[in-house]
């Protein structure tokens, strides 16, 4: 609107004006493991006023081939200047190189030479496993640095370069996720230079990155290198976070067509001619064809983690084929977990035109595994049963609210809600109801005329976002915002420090979740869980003759049900 549009152009223009201001002003020269580096100390932001040490553009990895797992970075001998960026990696959203391995640490003035080790959080970016980067122009430290805490950002391989696999140890996938392992690694070898305390890391993530931290949660090859997790907005067992085995390779011989590579050849010549292809081609065509349920639900993204095994990879970063069973192990390890989503998660799916491929009825966009078991009458009960509870009075074109309600619920919600109920005694969970102006709008929210706390609306109260709103309200102030800033910081740098956010919020165990907004959060045990959780929980497949039970489906039904009301 036109108020939050002023907003933003005095904040451009005033960052504009200080950002001489917002440089260098000495050069920090620090010793690692792998040689010298030299960084800066950033001067005050005028808004904030917040001065810190930053080490931008740090290389933490090497890769030895493009689809291959990364290797620690070579040592250096000369002292490398870290104090820009470092390139994104391949992806259709902005300039990138192949070797983009980099991570960024911001520490609080002086930390490397202080006595006492302070608490490190390592954040891993979003983005669908396809874009962005650790870029510290939007993963900014302003907020957190003066609660003691250091901040660790990474960049990671994405789309095929990240996840593509063959199901073989020639190609085995889950590269991103060994990438950002590999920054894990590089934390607790060097963070201590800078005065971090290598026993005192929380991981944390939005978004993809929300789902591959809890991936770190339950990988037995990552239980080593942190203590505590928090996700925002994605789970593990979101649909849209990963796929089958079979089917990450159905995708990687797909993108092999596209490439003009002979696919009745052996893996290794398979894999040479896609090593062999311009990257710029790989990223154009790696947006391979997928079923129209993929679109309709929001699993659209083309490569995503895959389940491995030591027979698929030297180096499986989950070496189990179920789920379950890593859930059952993360238990025994007992990490203190955080993990939440906004109340209008699912506004994300209209950025996409997936949810208008829903035409026909609810029982088309059943998944075969469960449809093809199915009678007529039984979809149809499906259906019937979908659109009452999301569309009780009638089906309605316009009612975009019960449109973002499934989505929210099938995307987010309910997939952390399964979370946080395994791990109750272990999770503090949260639901972010604050409709702040930090955010702001996306594009399409005046396509459909949306209102809501949109996907990463909570992100903007932890991290610091150049030329952002955040800018002019620290200037006006906007005591609101300010204030759900602070409450924020305060809540996730007292779980990094003590595992315990705040005494007043209770596990899920003892309380329920906390639903974060402004003037007050409150606990509420049933607030979402009580509304849908049970519906989807208990959905199974009735008995034969049995017409009074409804079947069990996955989340894929509920999106592809939702969406045929949209038509």
């Amino acid at each position: 609107d036109t108020k939050m549009s002023r907003h933003l152009l005095i904040g451009l223009v005033l960052f504009a004006i200080f950002a001489a201001t917002n440089s260098q002003s000495m050069d920090l020269p620090l010793n690692t493991t792998k040689g010298q580096i030299i960084g800066l100390r950033v001067n005050p932001n005028p808004a904030t006023g917040v001065s810190y040490d930053a080490f931008i553009g740090i290389p933490f990895g090497r890769i030895p081939g493009r689809f291959q797992v990364a290797l620690p970075r070579h040592p250096w001998a000369t002292a490398m200047r870290t104090q820009q960026d470092g390139p994104a990696c391949p992806q259709s959203s902005m300039p990138y190189e192949e070797d983009c391995l980099f991570l960024n640490v911001f520490t609080p003035m002086n930390a490397s030479a202080a006595t006492e080790k302070v608490p490190v959080m390592v954040f891993i970016h979003g983005s669908g496993f396809l874009s962005s980067s650790s870029n510290s122009h939007w993963i900014g430290p302003d907020f957190l640095i003066p609660e003691g805490v250091i901040l660790v950002a990474m960049n990671y391989r994405l789309g095929a370069p990240g996840f593509l696999t063959l199901g073989s140890k020639i190609a085995p996938g889950n590269l991103g996720l060994h990438d950002t392992r590999l920054a894990l690694e590089w934390v607790r070898d060097e963070i201590s230079a800078f005065g971090g305390d290598s026993t005192k890391v929380t991981l944390f993530g939005q978004s993809a990155g929300s789902a591959m931290t809890h991936f770190h949660y339950i990988s037995s090859l990552s239980s080593d290198l942190f203590i505590n997790a928090i996700g925002h907005s994605g789970s593990a067992l979101a649909d849209w976070s990963s796929c089958s085995l079979a089917e990450g390779v159905r995708r990687a011989r797909l993108l092999a067509q596209r490439l003009n590579c002979n696919t009745t050849q052996n893996d290794t010549m398979l894999l040479t001619c896609m090593q062999n292809a311009d990257i710029r081609d790989v990223i154009t065509n790696q947006y391979v064809p997928l079923s129209n349920d993929d679109y309709t639900i929001g699993s659209s993204f083309p490569f995503l983690p895959v389940l491995d095994t030591s027979e698929t990879s030297d180096t499986p970063f989950f070496n189990d084929t179920s789920f379950d069973n890593m859930m059952q192990q993360a238990l025994l390890r007992a990490k203190p977990f955080i993990t939440g989503f906004t109340t209008d998660d699912g506004i994300l799916k209209f950025m996409d035109k997936g949810w208008q491929m829903a035409e026909g009825n609810f029982g088309a966009f059943i998944p075969p595994r469960v449809r093809d078991s199915l009678s007529n009458d039984e979809r149809e009960s499906l259906a019937e049963t979908i659109q009452s509870r999301y569309y009780p009075d009638s089906v309605d074109e316009n009612k975009i609210e019960d449109a973002v309600r499934i989505y929210t619920d099938i995307m987010f919600s309910y997939p952390s809600l399964q979370v946080t109920r395994y791990f109750a005694n272990l999770t503090y969970g949260y639901i972010f109801g604050y409709n702040g102006a930090w955010a702001g709008p996306p594009s399409y929210f005046s396509t459909y005329k949306m209102t809501g706390v949109s996907h990463g609306a909570d992100l903007y109260y932890l991290l610091y976002v150049n030329g952002s709103s955040q800018y002019v309200d620290h200037c006006t102030p906007n005591i609101p915002n300010l204030e759900m800033k602070n409450q924020m910081v305060k809540w996730w740098t007292t779980f990094a420090k003590t595992s315990i956010p705040d005494p007043t919020w209770k596990k899920i165990s003892d309380g329920g979740y906390l639903v974060i907004d402004w003037p007050l959060s409150t606990m509420n045990i049933t607030a979402f869980e009580g509304r849908f959780y049970d519906f989807w929980a208990n959905m199974k497949k009735p008995p034969a003759g049995s017409s009074a039970d409804y079947l069990k489906l996955s989340f894929f039904v509920v999106l592809a049900a939702l969406l045929s009301l949209l038509s």
